[in-house]
C-alpha cells in the first residue's frame, strides 16, 4: 500500500482561535498538512506558520458560487476569471502546489442550461495561467457534473489541469464513478461523508461535510480507486463541525471543542488510510 500522508481543512468558522493557531494546533494534533480557503491578505502569514510548523500546505481553495460568470461570459465572467488568475498567482507566491476549483454551482438560477463556448474560452485563460505559473488546477466534482465533463475533455492534455475527488459530493449530488473518469488526473481529495440524497429532490443541504463514518460512503471502495490510480500526494480531508440548512447532522460536533475534533477526525482518517473503516 502506498504511504500517504493525511490533512485538513482549517476550521476557520471558530472563532476562538485565529487562523495561525489553528494550523499551530493541527500540528500538535499530528496532522502532516492542512489547506485553507483563498484571502490574498492572508495567505501569507498562514503559510509562513505552516512552514514554520512543519506542515505541508496542500492547496488554496478558490472561491465559489459564481462560476457561472464564467459561462455566461460578459463583465462578471471577466471579474470572476481574474479572480481565479489572483488566486493562482498566490498558489506560485508562496510554494502552494494546488487551486482547486469548481466548474459549476447548479443551483445558482443564472446557471446556464449547458456549457457554454465562452465559458472554455474563459477556463482556457485560467489554465494557461495555471501552466505559466507551474500550479496544479484541481478541478472538482460538484452537482451539475456535465460543466466538469467539458472541462476535462476539452483540456485533458493541459499539463496544469488535474482533478480533486470530493468523496460526499459522489453521494449527495448521485455523481458518476468520478474515479473511473478522472482517476488518473487526481491530485487532491476532499474526503468527507453524508447521507446522501434524504429527500425528494438533489440539494446543497445534504452535502454535510461530516468526518469520515459517520455517512454512507464506502470507505474500502474509496481507498481502493485511490490506490488504483497514480496518485500519491496527500489524503486531504474537508470537514465542518457545522449543520446545513434544515439538517441537524452535526450534533455531536457544533460545541465539541476544536482540538477534540481535530484529534478525533485524524483518528477517522488514519482508519480510512489503513481500510479499518
Amino acid at each position: 500500500m502506498k504511504e500517504f500522508k493525511l490533512g485538513i481543512n482549517i476550521q476557520g468558522g471558530r472563532s476562538e482561535l485565529t487562523i495561525p493557531q489553528h494550523i499551530e494546533l493541527v500540528k500538535q494534533i499530528g496532522w502532516d498538512a492542512f489547506f485553507t480557503s483563498w484571502d490574498h491578505n492572508n495567505v501569507e502569514k498562514w503559510a509562513e506558520t505552516g512552514a514554520k510548523n512543519g506542515l505541508i500546505y496542500t492547496s488554496l481553495h478558490a472561491p465559489f458560487s459564481h462560476e457561472y460568470r464564467i459561462w455566461n461570459g460578459g463583465e462578471d465572467g471577466e471579474k470572476e476569471i481574474a479572480t481565479m488568475i489572483a488566486c493562482i498567482e498566490d498558489c506560485a507566491r508562496f510554494d502552494i502546489p494546488v487551486v482547486v476549483l469548481h466548474t459549476m454551482n447548479g443551483f445558482s438560477p443564472k446557471t446556464p442550461a449547458a456549457p457554454t463556448q465562452v465559458g472554455l474560452d474563459g477556463y482556457a485563460r485560467i489554465i494557461e495561467a495555471g501552466n505559466r505559473h507551474g500550479v496544479k488546477l484541481a478541478f472538482e466534482n460538484t452537482e451539475r457534473e456535465e460543466f466538469l465533463a467539458a472541462v476535462m475533455q476539452k483540456f485533458w492534455n493541459e499539463p496544469c489541469v488535474g482533478f480533486c475527488y470530493d468523496t460526499g459530493h459522489e453521494q449527495c449530488y448521485r455523481n458518476s464513478d468520478m474515479m473511473a473518469l478522472y482517476g488518473e488526473k487526481l491530485c487532491h481529495t476532499h474526503f468527507d461523508d453524508n447521507l446522501g440524497v434524504t429527500g425528494d429532490i438533489i440539494t446543497w443541504y445534504d452535502d454535510s461535510h461530516l468526518p469520515m463514518g459517520d455517512g454512507i460512503v464506502d470507505w474500502k471502495t474509496v481507498m481502493e480507486r485511490i490506490e488504483a490510480s497514480p496518485f500519491e500526494g496527500v489524503l486531504s480531508c474537508e470537514l465542518t463541525t457545522k449543520n446545513k440548512p434544515e439538517r441537524n447532522t452535526h450534533g455531536a460536533y457544533v460545541n465539541m471543542p476544536i482540538d477534540t475534533f481535530y484529534a478525533l477526525t485524524l483518528e477517522r482518517a488514519r482508519r480510512v488510510r489503513d481500510r479499518s473503516l
